[in-house]
């Protein structure tokens, strides 16, 4: 699916950890999804129906959230009391259906979005 000038695939059939899920997304030529803006986010949201890996993490500091993609890690949607590093949540999903973030578990088997940016 395109938005703006990037594609996306949603892999909601398929269930991995965060960093089999990134390797899967970089092996396409893409990388696990950033999202830069509202209306982005509600794109993302709409067709998932469950929760989907993102590509933000803080594994390299704690509370230094970033996109693996390199995006500016500037537009936020957290659920509420998030993030709260719950025995060590370093990475980033989407909640089910109501596309509130949530730092979670980075060894939990989840779906996910990659996303390939175009040229703009």
């Amino acid at each position: 699916m395109t938005y703006g000038s990037n594609c996306y695939k949603f892999k909601s059939d398929t269930r991995k950890s965060w960093t089999s899920a990134r390797h899967d997304c970089v092996a396409d030529g893409a990388d696990l999804v950033s999202i830069t803006s509202a209306e982005e986010n509600q794109f993302v949201t709409s067709p998932t129906g469950i929760s989907m890996w993102m590509g933000g993490h803080d594994s390299i500091t704690e509370g230094g959230w970033e996109w693996t993609d390199g995006s500016p890690f500037r537009f936020i949607h957290w659920n509420a009391g998030n993030p709260d590093d719950y025995y060590g949540e370093d990475c980033l999903s989407m909640l089910i259906n109501n596309g509130y973030w949530n730092d979670d578990n980075c060894g939990y088997k989840r779906g996910y979005v990659c996303k390939r940016r175009g040229e703009k």
